[in-house]
């Protein structure tokens, strides 16, 4: 499926007419507060609202949303905000496709797909509104996504991230990709200075283990190195207040998105999720506690070698052994807080919860006593002279 994208500051205002093309005539909106008022300034019809999720989306966020969108009425999704808010509409696209809660743990989905309409029936409102309660019967949800941050790519992906006691689930189905997406810098705007950090690093991470990953291909790279290379040209000038750079943060993190649809994530972010869980870190900020240790593994282990000269060359570095030096030099500068060291007791627990599956996908394999290592070295400080030369690498880079 090709997507419908919506590019530039303040296209938001398009959003009724994205809607529109869509098949909506009654969304629910599932948003952050914060931003969903935004939203409705532009939508004609009229919209009810969940916002009831939780920052790691719960099952029972999706099955809350499919309960309001039954009761209300609704014919289609419109998600605004982090990755939380449209894992959490997929979530719920996949729950009533699927029928059951059942059903959705077996991945038992039945997907309609839209019904087309001729050329000159797309400008009549009563072509909309007719396909639309046809569409409803077969079960189909349309779905416009509109992220508020630059981070994530969850609107450029067919896969959701939410827990089920504690466990994280992933949903995923090809139609699971939204349907229409407008990426406006200008809801940047208003990001908390810790959000729009860690999301940009949940972007640089996602791009750079994208264009590592087993899965990759000529094509994926493409999306990857896109994403890496928008974060590292852009980032200091974004918060900086740079509405430009805003611009190129938002497009760099959607070329995350594709990029990972592609290829699925690996280590680092598998081990990441716990520290989120248990730490209180926000999902960017903990996946790249660990991709610099990753990183120095993949750059020793002669069979990656080639392809971390490769990667650093890409990222316009000198020498493989900088890539690692330069986002810790980036986290510092950015003043994003390390973590007390964890306990042997959590170090085993956040060991324990890696999932194998998206280690598959890693270019290098790593034993349960390597995993347990990379943790312990991700939590240990630097001493000032490492500090310092981390700092000068990101602090020149691309001068």
């Amino acid at each position: 499926m090709i997507q419908k994208v919506i590019r530039g500051r303040d296209s938001i205002r398009q959003a009724g007419e994205m809607a529109d093309r869509l098949g909506i005539c009654r969304p629910l909106i599932v948003g952050s507060k914060h931003l969903t008022p935004r939203l409705k300034q532009f939508l004609p019809m009229d919209a009810p609202v969940f916002s009831g999720y939780h920052p790691n989306p719960d099952l029972s966020d999706a099955e809350a949303g499919v309960r309001l969108y039954q009761e209300a009425g609704c014919d289609g999704l419109i998600s605004i905000g982090g990755g939380s808010a449209m894992d959490t509409a997929k979530a719920v696209k996949a729950w009533l496709s699927a029928g059951s809660y059942e059903a959705l743990k077996r991945g038992a989905f039945h997907f309609p797909e839209a019904e087309s309409l001729a050329p000159e029936k797309i400008a009549s409102p009563q072509a909309l509104k007719d396909r639309a309660l046809r569409q409803r019967g077969r079960a189909f949800v349309p779905h416009l996504a509109i992220p508020g941050t630059a981070g994530s790519g969850a609107e450029a992906t067919a896969a959701a991230v939410v827990y089920e006691k504690g466990k994280k689930l992933g949903v995923s189905h090809p139609a699971l990709l939204p349907e229409g997406v407008i990426l406006d810098a200008a809801l940047l705007d208003s990001l908390p200075d810790y959000h729009k950090k860690s999301s940009a690093l949940d972007a640089l991470c996602q791009g750079i283990e994208s264009y590592w990953a087993k899965a990759a291909t000529e094509d994926s790279r493409v999306h990857a190195f896109l994403a890496f290379q928008g974060v590292l040209d852009n980032l200091k000038a974004y918060l900086a207040g740079d509405p430009h750079a805003a611009e190129q943060m938002m497009d760099a993190s959607y070329q995350s998105g594709k990029a990972i649809f592609h290829t699925r994530t690996t280590a680092a972010h598998a081990m990441s999720y716990q520290i989120t869980q248990r730490m209180g870190l926000a999902h960017g900020h903990a996946c790249a506690l660990t991709l610099p240790v990753l990183w120095d593994l993949l750059t020793e282990n002669e069979e990656t070698r080639a392809m971390m000269a490769e990667l650093a060359g890409r990222m316009r570095l000198g020498d493989p052994s900088m890539g690692s030096r330069l986002i810790r030099g980036m986290m510092l500068e950015m003043d994003m807080p390390l973590p007390e060291r964890p306990t042997e007791e959590m170090l085993d627990a956040l060991t324990d919860s890696v999932n194998p599956e998206r280690m598959g996908n890693h270019p290098m394999a790593l034993s349960r006593e390597q995993i347990r290592a990379v943790y312990r070295r991700a939590f240990i400080p630097l001493n000032e002279m490492e500090k310092q030369a981390c700092r000068d690498i990101w602090k020149y880079y691309g001068t």
